[in-house]
């Protein structure tokens, strides 16, 4: 499909401007940018920009990673390399919103599994987009944002670590490990119903842009954007884990070797705390959330 793309200097030559929402128009036709995989990270559509580097021939396109003022800035959106026209992304934009995965990866990496919640665009092989098989009324909105955070949970990667060879998440791969039943978000955890819970922390971390508005919107919040925030995020995510952690019946000591496993999130930790602050956190949420309480802010 490499003839649909369009550089920013192509689009400009061919009388296309920019408008909001990162795209362009030219009267009546519009196009949006192509995400890569190297343009997100785990519950962020906005992580890099796409700079080329012409004198390198092998891999030119390289990501640059998006600040912390961008990241607070709900009006940013990353530079992509290309962007295709909207009718040639028509399956996709039947939806307001979609979440995918990053292809290219490794065992060896921080994270193995990184996927995230995306805006109606074109999505290059890098970066695989699960849509729903029926566009039933509620289903995508009530599933998908439970399976996303499946996907990032540190058990879930855990196990992509004992199947991933190379340097590619395979869909043959993802689609043979172990999920959470959907019945298991049924059930409460003291005063919280589990799936209403999991979707509301998926909200907060994944609304940070207004580009994402439908998304919100589908689940019943019609508000601005979240409030980037470092510290808060890695207590939602933690949260998360070790509410993931108890629905898979894993139990703490397990939970603690696993973290093990993740050396350069240790490492990052130690760098930036002087200790493991991820594991840390999520023990100690293990422990609230075995407890009944998803409500407390743990401190460590």
């Amino acid at each position: 499909d490499s003839g649909l793309f369009k550089r920013r200097d192509e689009l400009e030559k061919e009388g296309w401007y920019p408008v909001e929402g990162n795209r362009w128009k030219k009267g009546e036709a519009e196009v949006v940018p192509l995400y890569e995989g190297k343009m997100v990270q785990m519950y962020d559509h906005r992580a890099a920009n796409v700079v080329v580097h012409s004198d390198n021939l092998h891999r030119a396109a390289q990501q640059e990673a998006a600040t912390l003022s961008q990241h607070q800035d709900p009006k940013f959106h990353p530079t992509p390399q290309f962007w295709v026209q909207q009718h040639d992304v028509a399956e996709i934009a039947a939806t307001p919103w979609a979440f995918g995965f990053k292809d290219v990866t490794a065992p060896t990496n921080m994270r193995t599994m990184i996927a995230a919640i995306l805006p109606v665009a074109g999505y290059g092989n890098t970066l695989p987009v699960l849509l729903p098989e029926e566009t039933g009324e509620g289903k995508y909105t009530n599933f998908g944002p439970l399976l996303l955070a499946n996907l990032c949970c540190s058990a879930f990667d855990y196990l992509a670590r004992q199947k991933v060879q190379g340097q590619h998440l395979n869909w043959y791969i993802v689609e043979q490990l172990p999920m959470i039943r959907p019945g298991q978000f049924e059930g409460n955890i003291g005063k919280h119903h589990i799936g209403d819970f999991v979707r509301g922390e998926v909200l907060r971390l994944s609304y940070t842009a207004w580009d994402l508005q439908p998304f919100a919107r589908d689940l019943g919040y019609d508000g601005p954007p979240f409030a980037w925030d470092e510290d808060d995020r890695s207590h939602r995510i933690a949260r998360l884990d070790a509410l993931f952690f108890h629905l898979y019946g894993i139990s703490r000591d397990d939970a603690a070797y696993i973290l093990d496993t993740f050396p350069i999130v240790r490492e990052q930790g130690e760098k930036a705390f002087g200790c493991y602050r991820t594991k840390d956190l999520v023990l100690a949420y293990l422990n609230a959330v075995q407890s009944g309480d998803l409500d407390t802010c743990v401190s460590v």
